[in-house]
């Protein structure tokens, strides 16, 4: 799919002509709204193919064909980004949930310190 549609030069609609690269740039939101006027497209040249007096295979025309795989590229970008944010997500959860472990931990250890007499703080000075 990635071959051909380099290879074809596939260009997207959106404020302006963009290439697949520029594809990774764009939010979930706005590759939504690429995928959802190629839907668009694609459900106005059936209707127009299936209006013809010609009897056509509209799934083997090239336009349906461009179409098509331009919504397969959109799809597929849109849910490579969608699992990097949710992976990017998770990181986040987990260094969180690290940091607040940690805090924890400090603050026992901070207790623990306080509830010591204090010559076993000097003891533990003198050590140090």
């Amino acid at each position: 799919m990635w071959i051909e549609a380099l290879s074809k030069k596939v260009r997207f609609e959106f404020k302006g002509l963009i290439s697949i690269e520029d594809l990774f740039d764009l939010s979930l939101k706005d590759l939504d709204e690429i995928y959802r006027n190629l839907k668009k497209q694609m459900d106005e040249y059936k209707q127009y193919s299936e209006d013809s007096l010609l009897d056509e295979d509209t799934e083997k025309d090239e336009t349906y064909e461009e179409l098509q795989l331009k919504i397969d590229i959109v799809t597929a970008v849109f849910n490579h980004i969608k699992k990097q944010q949710e992976e990017l997500q998770r990181k986040i959860d987990l260094q969180n949930q690290r940091d607040k472990i940690l805090g924890i931990i400090a603050d026992k250890e901070n207790e623990e310190l306080s509830n010591k007499s204090i010559s076993e703080l000097k003891e533990i000075l003198n050590n140090l």
